[in-house]
């Protein structure tokens, strides 16, 4: 198994673990998005790995439909833990730009324009991560847009999610868990970025898998800093506030 297998078999074993252990408090109504978001996480993760991807796709049909699955959940994701994570860090601001005038223009241009240029590629036989078409022009317009829009919703919740990493008064758990997420976030935008100037090599699985891996491991602390404030409250009511990503 290489590096970069295994890394992504991490991620998506952990995504799956972390969803279960949210399981219980989606079925009592508890922060049902946070758990939705887990669950399409691990669906895009199983979707990333071969074994997982062709037998899914065999499913649809054989006409690499489980790329667009991906695409689409993985853009699901990012509304949802944006609309979360800015209202949670207190940047309102951050919060219109994914799902205010601006940010819903953005996300309904990248849905529409992924699912166009997934139309117009010619993909008639199953290929994990669609590298059997990677010259196509369509194919890389289209792989090109799947990074764009979580880059984006990634940078405008880099500033607030680190500022609050760097915040002495909060909970010590508060600050890891959202250290971790925050480095998960800078890795979406350094990604979105680099793919597309560099040849990456090894890193092109390695950094999305790794920042999957931070996210979910940030938001999981961060839950487990809530439980622990919910069993023995706090006098510092300034992390209260992490409810929403917790």
């Amino acid at each position: 198994m290489t590096v970069a297998l295994a890394v992504q078999v991490a991620a998506f074993g952990l995504s799956v673990l972390f969803a279960l252990l949210r399981l219980p408090g989606a079925l009592r109504g508890q922060n049902r998005g946070v758990f939705v978001s887990m669950v399409l996480i691990a669906l895009t993760m199983g979707l990333s790995l071969g074994g997982i991807y062709t037998v899914v796709d065999g499913w649809l049909g054989g006409r690499n439909l489980a790329n667009l699955v991906l695409r689409l959940s993985l853009y699901a994701v990012f509304v949802i833990l944006g609309v979360k994570a800015a209202a949670a860090f207190g940047a309102g601001w951050a919060r219109k730009l994914i799902i205010g005038p601006i940010g819903l223009a953005v996300l309904a241009l990248a849905v529409g324009l992924t699912v166009y240029f997934f139309v117009l590629s010619d993909l008639p036989v199953t290929s994990v991560g669609l590298q059997a078409y990677e010259k196509q022009v369509t194919v890389q317009s289209y792989a090109s847009l799947g990074r764009m829009y979580p880059g984006y919703v990634a940078a405008c919740l880099c500033a607030p999610v680190l500022m609050a990493a760097a915040n002495s008064r909060l909970r010590v758990l508060h600050r890891t868990g959202a250290g971790l997420l925050g480095a998960g976030l800078v890795l979406v935008v350094a990604f979105s970025f680099l793919q597309e100037v560099v040849y990456l090599g090894v890193f092109t699985a390695l950094v999305p898998f790794t920042a999957v891996i931070l996210v979910t491991v940030g938001l999981t602390v961060m839950w487990v800093s809530h439980l622990r404030q919910r069993r023995r409250p706090s006098q510092n009511l300034l992390a209260e506030s992490y409810r929403n990503v917790s």
